[in-house]
């Protein structure tokens, strides 16, 4: 039994000199990123939450514990702080506006928008108490879920001239609208799942079912991307366009995939998660779930994201957003305490060139 121990002890050791040796001795691929680590607002968790086509990034981050605020952050003024905010979905467009949820002096959730010369204003509901917002294009219209007069969440699409309007109002059941483009197509999920809408149409006309289940996102080329389960341990990253069959972009070899985000030039940013597994001599030593995060682009594939940032044994990677010149925003976060940073990925022009 001893010399058994002494035999694995001996094996991990080698195999730990093996791994050291081949990364100092194998040539590293020249860096296709630069990555700025973004500044708090004074506590230990800061989540950028998206960023658009001039660079401006919005997210929330602690101020105390517990307590969130609304920040945009851009090269030119830095971080700045718009008020309170719940930590949850936050978007922006490339206006600047900027669309979440925070809680009224009643303690309800309101969805809100904040547009750069006039401050935040609160939307309306559906007649209920609660409203949230999830998403809003580039023409100013804001979409999300809010609480009908029955109670029930529905829903909807608000814009400065026409207001709000439900966008399920012959379904009983939740409803939620996830991303509008700038064409009017939304993504609602409901009881049935996905399903693409286009706000274009008559109300109440019905949504077209998405046959992807989970992540789904949409642009303003009318391309909507999601994951299809292809296996045990695969998924499939489908793109589809409205009355066309979806078509396979690539699999991803993993028990899942967290984050799916497309821009408009086709390129896709994504955290998967591989359940991670090491066996000797018929023995399982260790297994953990381990998340990787790419760029997969359509000239070069997948392109691994983690290099770039130290992420330690507790610590992981997000994406959060990309916009459409390949920069990405996400974050670290600890598995460990509640801490997580903030970072920007920008692309070195002239290795994209390459």
């Amino acid at each position: 039994m001893r010399k058994r121990r002494y035999l694995i002890v001996l094996c991990c050791a080698a195999a730990l000199l093996a791994l050291v040796l081949t990364r100092w001795l194998w040539p590293q691929p020249d860096p296709m990123f630069t990555v700025t680590i973004l500044p708090s607002l004074g506590g230990n968790f800061t989540l950028p939450c998206a960023i658009n086509d001039r660079g401006q990034i919005a997210g929330f981050s602690e101020v105390s514990r517990s307590t969130y605020h609304l920040f945009l952050w851009d090269r030119q003024k830095g971080m700045q702080d718009l008020g309170l905010v719940c930590n949850d979905l936050v978007d922006i467009n490339s206006a600047g506006q900027i669309v979440g949820t925070m809680r009224d002096s009643n303690g309800q959730a309101r969805a809100f928008l904040w547009d750069p010369p006039g401050g935040r204003v609160m939307l309306p509901t559906l007649g209920g108490e609660n409203a949230r917002g999830h998403a809003i294009n580039n023409l100013g219209q804001v979409v999300g879920a809010a609480q009908t007069d029955a109670g029930v969440l529905h829903a909807f699409v608000w814009d400065p001239a026409s207001g709000i309007r439900d966008l399920t109002p012959s379904i009983s059941a939740e409803t939620r609208a996830w991303s509008i483009n700038d064409v009017g197509h939304v993504i609602i999920f409901g009881a049935g799942g996905p399903a693409l809408l286009d706000i274009n149409d008559d109300v109440g006309a019905a949504a077209q079912p998405i046959s992807a289940r989970g992540l789904i996102e949409i642009n303003n080329t009318g391309n909507a991307a999601g994951i299809v389960r292809a296996g045990p341990r695969a998924v499939d990253v489908v793109v589809w366009r409205e009355d066309t069959a979806a078509k396979t972009l690539f699999q991803v070899e993993a028990d899942g995939v967290g984050t799916l985000r497309m821009n408009e030039v086709g390129q896709m940013a994504f955290t998967q998660t591989d359940r991670s597994r090491l066996g000797l001599l018929g023995r399982r030593i260790f297994a953990a779930n381990r998340k990787k995060t790419f760029l997969w682009d359509p000239n070069r594939g997948p392109v691994p994201l983690d290099r770039y940032v130290s992420v330690g044994r507790t610590d992981e990677l997000w994406v959060t957003d990309l916009n459409n010149h390949g920069c990405i925003v996400g974050a670290v976060q600890s598995t460990k305490d509640s801490r997580s940073q903030g970072v920007l990925f920008e692309p070195i022009p002239e290795r994209w060139e390459k």
